[in-house]
């Protein structure tokens, strides 16, 4: 048995899966004082013991139950530390912990970036402002001012020199990173909104999606249009450039994927009803032609371009509760983040296609885009209540 008088370490018994009904039975004795109802603090949470048997209030929330499982949950919420299991090939066990949350912003966070160097995280907002954190100090560098319209969506180029945002009024931004200047005026792209934007990893043209139903490709420097095409009949929702620079893939609103060269601009395949429903977000596992697709019929996908060109499913993964909003790779390919209009953030390891940890409520809205840094130490949420989470693995 833990020693009574550290509730703490009894916690890390119980989130080791070493610990006794003794353990617990202390664990909320010295939770629970001889009043009706105390408030502790532990960690950033206020949590209530009421007097009530297994009753335990965290913020609004209500748990009732004293066995193990609830009271390994509760844990885990209230400390936000987990650790992912050793499966697959990659056998080193991952510790991750919430480090932090920046609030700067008014309105919905629709798009997150981390730069190259893993230093500065960029953020666009329906508060139609961009901003840039800094993941070291986890101060604000800079909040640009307000464009028109709600920013859409984002892009850092891989040599850390350019930021691109679409905004809902179908215009694109750019601004030197370095120097945090907007660099020329807003470029009108779109009659509507911008839904997504790339860089190609050759730092030289950028791809747009509208809600026009278009899609373009344009020189990153003088703005100049290099393909304008029809995006078919709903507008894509999401994009991703294959790591060889070759090909786009694009995601739409009705289920659809299709193929594109990027140098002719010419269409190379195209899957309908690749999922049921509209598919939010693409991405490409590095250094391969495999692709992954989250949508709102709740379901994850993996894909890869044959030999012949044409796409080819190569698993599913398990239905979830709510629609996938989000998806990031992490640089080795190895592992998925995937997050959900449900607030649910899940691991999965991509070699076997297991489930390997689940975060439930990381935010109490849906959680609209991920972002993870390039030495995989430092994951971000946002969501569609304005708020941004910072999770640093310490193994």
């Amino acid at each position: 048995m833990t020693s009574p008088n550290d509730p703490l370490a009894i916690i890390d018994s119980i989130l080791a899966g070493n610990f006794t009904t003794a353990d617990l039975a202390s664990l909320r004795q010295s939770l629970t004082p001889s009043s009706s109802q105390n408030v502790v603090q532990l960690g950033k949470y206020n949590v209530n013991i009421g007097q009530g048997q297994g009753d335990i209030h965290i913020g609004d929330k209500i748990y009732q139950g004293t066995d193990a499982d609830t009271i390994k949950t509760i844990i885990q919420a209230v400390l936000e530390e987990f650790a992912l299991p050793r499966r697959g090939a990659d056998k080193s066990l991952q510790k991750w912990k919430y480090l932090h949350t920046f609030k700067g912003h008014l309105g919905a966070i629709n798009a997150l970036a981390i730069s190259l160097n893993g230093q500065t995280l960029v953020s666009g907002s329906n508060d139609k402002t961009l901003k840039l954190w800094d993941l070291r100090t986890l101060q604000l560098l800079y909040s640009s001012p307000p464009s028109q319209s709600a920013i859409t969506s984002l892009a850092i180029s891989t040599d850390g020199k350019t930021i691109i945002a679409g905004s809902q009024g179908g215009t694109l931004r750019t601004w030197n990173l370095p120097t945090r200047e907007l660099a020329g005026n807003p470029t009108k792209l779109h009659k509507g909104a911008i839904n997504c934007v790339a860089i190609n990893p050759n730092c030289q043209t950028v791809v747009t999606c509208g809600s026009d139903r278009t899609l373009k490709v344009i020189d990153l420097f003088t703005k100049n249009i290099i393909h304008n095409l029809s995006a078919g009949k709903t507008p894509i929702k999401a994009i991703s450039i294959s790591p060889d620079k070759q090909t786009l893939v694009t995601a739409s609103e009705a289920g659809t994927i299709k193929t594109w060269n990027l140098t002719t601009g010419k269409l190379i395949y195209s899957l309908a009803q690749a999922h049921e429903s509209s598919i939010n977000t693409v991405t490409f596992i590095a250094n391969s032609l495999t692709f992954i697709t989250g949508s709102s019929n709740k379901t994850i996908k993996i894909w890869t371009i044959n030999s012949a060109k044409k796409i080819e499913l190569l698993h599913t993964l398990d239905r979830g509760k709510t629609p996938v909003k989000c998806l990031v790779i992490y640089p080795d390919g190895r592992t998925l983040i995937s997050g959900s209009e449900g607030g649910v953030i899940k691991f999965w390891d991509l070699e076997t296609q297991e489930l390997l940890h689940t975060l439930l409520e990381v935010h109490l809205s849906s959680i609209n885009c991920l972002a993870i840094s390039s030495d995989s130490q430092n994951f971000v949420t946002g969501s569609e209540g304005g708020n941004i989470k910072v999770w640093r693995r310490y193994s």
